[in-house]
C-alpha cells in the first residue's frame, strides 16, 4: 500500500492542466454524467494475464457517484490499441453514448514518430469537433522504463487547452526520492496493480475536484492543427458490412476477443481483396499473431507493388513473433489530395486476417 499522504500528494502532481476549452459548469451542473474511457492494457485493466473487475475506469465511476452523480461510463480498450484504431472503434462503443467527459490513454502505445503523433492529434480534433462539446481528458502514463509520448501529447494538449495528467509527473518524484518503488505501482512492463488503478483513479478525480471548482468558461474557436489531422473524418468498412469499396469472395469470421468482432481471412482459397475508392489516404487494420497458420499478402496499389518502411518489399505480414492476436493498423498513403486509387490484397502464404479498412 501507497502511504496515504504520499498517495494525495502523487496524484496533486499529475494534474498539468485543468483545460481552458471546456465548459466544466454546464457537465457538473447535471445529475447525471457520461464518461467514456478509450486506451490500451492499462484501462483495459490487465494485470497478470488477466483483466481486474475493477480497473481505474470502475474505480472512477464510483468515485463520481460518491459526490451525488448518476454515472454511466464506457470503456473501448484493448492490449496495443492505438490511436488509429481507437479512432475508428469510437464510432461504435464510444460515441454512441453521448459522453461528457472521454479520457484518452495512449501515451505507452504510440511511438514518437510522425505517424503516431498525426494519428493523435486526428483522434483528438475529431472528439473535440462533436458537437456535444465533451471535455477531452489526456491521460499520459508511463512504462517501467519511463517510456511516454509525452513529448508531443503534452504540448498538443497544452495547444488544445485540454485537461491532461502525466503519471510520471507525480511518481518520478517519489521514486527519485526513495519514497516508492514502482513495483508498488506497476509490474516490470507497465500495467498498474489494484493499488496503481486505484491511484489513476484519485489522478482523475483530482482533475475533477479542480475543474468543479471552476467557474469561468470562455468559449473559442478550435486553433489550427498543432502539427497535422490528416485522419478526423475517416469512413471505415467492417467485414460483413456491404460496400461498393470491397470486392472479396473472403469470409468475415469471428475475432470475439476484441472490439474487432470479425475479420476478413484472405487466403488462396480466398483469392485476392480489392478496394477502390476516391480518397487521399488507406488505413489497413489487421490482426498478428506468432501462430504458423499466419501468413502475408502482396500489396498493389494502382497496379504497382506497395513499399512501405513496415512492411518486407510489398508484403504485408500478419505473422509475427511478438504477436498474440492483436490487432494492428498501417497507414499505407496520405497524401494532400484525394484522387481515384485501387489497392489489391493478394494471399501468398497461410491466412492474413484483415479487420478492417478506413479510407479518407
Amino acid at each position: 500500500m501507497i502511504a496515504r499522504e504520499l498517495f494525495d500528494e502523487i496524484a496533486e502532481r499529475t494534474l498539468c492542466a485543468v483545460g481552458t476549452r471546456t465548459d466544466w459548469a454546464r457537465i457538473f451542473g447535471r445529475n447525471s454524467i457520461s464518461v467514456g474511457f478509450l486506451g490500451g492494457s492499462v484501462t483495459q485493466g490487465y494485470r497478470d494475464q488477466h483483466l481486474l473487475e475493477d480497473a481505474y475506469p470502475a474505480m472512477t465511476a464510483q468515485l463520481l457517484q460518491s459526490l451525488g452523480y448518476k454515472v454511466r461510463y464506457t470503456v473501448c480498450a484493448e492490449a496495443g490499441m492505438d490511436t488509429l484504431a481507437g479512432n475508428v472503434l469510437a464510432d461504435s462503443v464510444i460515441l454512441p453514448q453521448e459522453p461528457d467527459i472521454i479520457v484518452l490513454e495512449f501515451a505507452i502505445n504510440e511511438t514518437t514518430l510522425q505517424h503516431s503523433i498525426v494519428s493523435f492529434e486526428s483522434l483528438l480534433r475529431r472528439m473535440l469537433m462533436l458537437p456535444s462539446q465533451p471535455a477531452v481528458c489526456v491521460l499520459m502514463m508511463r512504462n517501467a522504463s519511463d517510456y511516454s509520448c509525452e513529448s508531443f501529447m503534452r504540448p498538443m494538449a497544452e495547444h488544445y487547452g485540454l485537461p491532461c495528467i502525466s503519471v510520471r509527473d507525480g511518481l518520478n518524484p517519489a521514486i527519485e526520492a526513495g519514497q516508492l518503488q514502482w513495483e508498488d505501482f506497476a509490474d516490470r512492463e507497465g500495467h498498474p496493480n489494484e493499488e496503481g488503478h486505484r491511484l489513476l483513479a484519485q489522478c482523475i478525480m483530482h482533475l475533477i475536484q479542480a475543474a468543479r471548482a471552476q467557474t469561468v468558461y470562455q468559449p473559442s474557436p478550435l486553433p489550427e492543427p498543432w502539427l497535422d489531422a490528416p485522419f478526423t473524418a475517416l469512413k471505415t468498412v467492417f467485414p460483413g458490412e456491404t460496400s461498393p469499396m470491397i470486392e472479396t469472395r473472403a469470409d468475415a469470421v469471428p475475432r470475439n476477443e476484441w472490439y474487432f468482432r470479425s475479420a476478413w481471412k484472405i487466403d488462396r482459397e480466398s483469392g485476392s481483396f480489392t478496394l477502390r475508392a476516391s480518397c487521399r489516404a488507406v488505413i489497413l487494420f489487421f490482426e498478428t499473431d506468432k501462430l504458423p497458420e499466419y501468413g502475408a499478402c502482396r500489396l498493389t496499389l494502382d497496379g504497382k507493388p506497395v513499399r512501405h518502411p513496415l512492411m518486407n518489399g510489398a508484403l504485408l505480414s500478419g505473422y509475427s513473433l511478438y504477436g498474440w492476436g492483436n490487432p494492428r493498423s498501417i497507414i499505407l498513403f496520405c497524401h494532400e489530395q484525394a484522387a481515384e486509387h485501387t489497392l489489391v490484397l493478394e494471399p501468398t502464404d497461410g491466412a492474413f486476417y484483415l479487420l478492417a479498412c478506413a479510407v479518407q
